[in-house]
């Protein structure tokens, strides 16, 4: 472990800023980014597209949806794509269209989850999920979904713990892996005066 991750500590937590994706930030810093966190996926012989996947692809997957970024210390560490219901019925989540529960119309989506190796388990991850769940709340969508590996049992039960459930398996085209569907029930905020507010008894990943 590096000395930045010794020091980094779950407490200063509010020292990483969220914000969407700058025109101006690096598509080929995040295109690494995918390809060091989910280095660990290759390794274990799951064959991820985030893992290898060239600069296009990251920016053509980008332009579907709303990308958000993690910093600490003016440095970007971590990265989330949502979609909201409409973009998820129209594009599917990983380019595919074929599967029916992300085509009912009132299912919202995050992908390419990501957050760089030497600072994950310190909440990062948590807080751009956190995102993803407020803006599927904002957009009115009633389901957030992911796809993630099924053999990747640490990440599916990473999400079971955040309340997602495995609602399909499928396997895509690109991987050597069946992918399991998994999804959140989302609770759509209240507009007051403009201003979108969580619905009383919502429950959404700590941020």
């Amino acid at each position: 472990m590096s000395d930045a991750a010794r020091t980094f500590d779950k407490q200063l937590s509010d020292k990483v800023r969220c914000r969407p994706l700058d025109a101006d930030d690096s598509l080929a810093h995040i295109t690494y980014l995918l390809h060091r966190a989910y280095k660990q996926h290759a390794e274990r012989g799951i064959k991820a597209l985030a893992a290898f996947q060239p600069e296009e692809v990251t920016r053509k997957r980008i332009s579907g949806g709303e990308c958000y970024v993690a910093l600490y210390m003016g440095k970007i560490v971590g990265t989330i794509l949502f979609k909201n219901a409409q973009q998820t019925a129209a594009a599917g989540v990983g380019g595919s269209i074929t599967i029916p529960f992300f085509q009912r119309g009132d299912v919202a989506s995050f992908s390419q989850l990501a957050v760089e190796p030497e600072y994950q388990g310190h909440g990062i991850g948590s807080r751009l999920i956190a995102i993803a769940e407020r803006r599927a709340a904002e957009t009115g969508a009633k389901e957030l979904g992911l796809s993630t590996p099924e053999p990747a049992t640490w990440l599916v039960e990473m999400y079971q713990r955040y309340g997602y459930r495995i609602v399909d398996k499928v396997h895509w085209n690109e991987t050597n892996y069946v992918s399991a569907i998994m999804s959140k029930a989302i609770t759509p905020a209240i507009v007051v005066n403009g201003q979108h507010h969580p619905a009383e008894g919502a429950r959404h990943t700590p941020a």
